[in-house]
């Protein structure tokens, strides 16, 4: 094999353990902190990327998430049925809709949030923290890298 054939191989063997050990953290904070309040992994990143912005539109939520903006609407009428989000025309843009939290929303985001960190902290506790800091750089280069080739 030459020079190209290993260097696809060894792209495609990072990212397939890239995705597996993405799917590993998910499962384990799912299980460990999402399941036991009825929350789905992406109602969750929902609900954390609408709490970041405090008020966003529907489109940039589903961006943000990684969803489209079908599989959106029924994360949000899920939430929204549960009293944690709601729901605004734009003030500018009656076609757009603006999502925020409710109370009962912050409170369970504050709930959530340290619990989930200290569950995505324990997924990723093998790594020395030089490794960590690595990882986290490289990933994030890989992402910028992505969207600038958009």
């Amino acid at each position: 094999m030459g020079r190209d054939g290993a260097a696809f191989t060894g792209a495609t063997e990072a990212v397939l353990h890239l995705h597996r050990a993405a799917n590993a953290v998910r499962q384990h904070v799912e299980q460990e902190v999402l399941r036991p309040r009825q929350l789905t992994w992406t109602g969750f990143v929902v609900l954390r990327t609408v709490w970041a912005a405090r008020r966003i539109e529907t489109r940039h939520v589903a961006e943000q998430a990684g969803i489209s903006k079908a599989t959106l609407t029924g994360v949000v009428d899920t939430l929204s049925g549960r009293g944690l989000v709601k729901r605004a025309n734009h003030p500018d843009d009656g076609r757009l809709v603006l999502l925020q939290l409710t109370r009962k929303g912050h409170r369970l985001i504050r709930e959530l949030l340290p619990d989930s960190q200290t569950a995505e902290s324990f997924a990723l506790s093998y790594l020395e923290p030089a490794e960590l800091a690595r990882i986290t750089t490289a990933l994030r280069g890989l992402v910028d890298h992505l969207e600038r080739s958009r």
